[in-house]
Parts: structure tokens; C-alpha cells; sequence
């Protein structure tokens, strides 16, 4: 292979990586909420998931209110309740809010409320603060095309 040739053909792999890397972006992102009760999610339907990551804390002590003070009635009150039908779909809940924790430590959310956009292959992108998942797609979209603009102008 020439010199030239070679050249022509590192050309076209680099247009058609950026042409992917386009495409990539041109999909849905997989859009995960992260948040708590104290910031209620608009749009919620938008989002793949939404995980409230103080319902574990809130599980925790609704089933604590509802033992006693004594000890010893308290474990009598906590054994019934494990072997209840009502426990296999608490926790099946508290596995849920669990699994929200875990993801929000895996992605490295650092606050809440925060939308996590994730395009396969490609980084995730992060916005904090915003409770609106639809203003959050509109905000990701027009920084998409800000940064397409900076791409065209170079």
C-alpha cells in the first residue's frame, strides 16, 4: 500500500469513527434519575429508571416504628414479620432501593437530584440540580449541538 493511499484510507477510518460517534449520540440515551424525596422528578416517564436513594433509610424506619421498645417483643415482632407473606414484597423493595444506591455509587453521582445519560460506548454525561427530566434532555440536546458547532468551526 502507498504512502498516499495509506494516508487516504487513516482519513476515511477517522471520518467514519467521527460519523459513529455522531450516530452514537444521535440515540436515545439510557436516562437514569437519581434523587430523594425532597425532590420530587417531573417527566419521571421520560427516564429508563428513577431511584429515591433515601428509601432504604425511609423502609428502615417505618418497619422500626412499628416494633416495640422492648427488645424482646421487638424480635418476636421481627421474626413474624420476616416470615410473612408482606415481607417477600418489602424486601423486594429494599433490594430496589438498594440496587438505587449501588448504581448511583457505580455511575459516581455526588448529589442529588441528578440525570445520568449514558449512550453505549461513550461516556456518561451528568446533569445536577435539575428535577425536570424533559428540560434535562432539552439542556443535553442543545449542549449537543453547541459542541457539534465547535466541531464544524475547527
Amino acid at each position: 500500500m502507498h504512502k498516499i493511499s495509506r494516508l487516504r484510507y487513516a482519513k476515511k477510518l477517522t471520518i467514519l469513527c467521527k460519523i459513529k460517534r455522531r450516530l452514537t449520540q444521535a440515540q436515545n440515551p439510557t436516562v437514569t434519575v437519581y434523587s430523594t424525596q425532597h425532590y420530587p422528578i417531573s417527566h419521571a416517564e421520560l427516564a429508563s429508571q428513577v431511584y429515591y436513594l433515601d428509601q432504604v433509610e425511609q423502609w428502615e424506619n417505618k418497619i422500626s416504628q412499628q416494633l416495640s421498645a422492648n427488645p424482646t417483643i421487638a424480635s418476636q415482632q421481627a421474626s413474624r414479620l420476616f416470615q410473612s407473606a408482606e415481607w417477600r414484597q418489602i424486601e423486594t423493595q429494599l433490594k430496589q432501593s438498594y440496587q438505587g444506591l449501588i448504581s448511583g455509587w457505580q455511575n459516581g453521582i455526588k448529589k442529588v437530584p441528578a440525570i445520568l445519560f449514558q449512550y453505549p460506548g461513550e461516556e456518561s454525561l451528568v446533569i445536577y440540580g435539575e428535577t425536570n427530566v424533559d428540560t434535562a434532555l432539552k439542556r443535553l440536546t442543545s449542549w449537543q449541538h453547541q459542541q457539534k458547532n465547535k466541531e464544524g468551526a475547527k
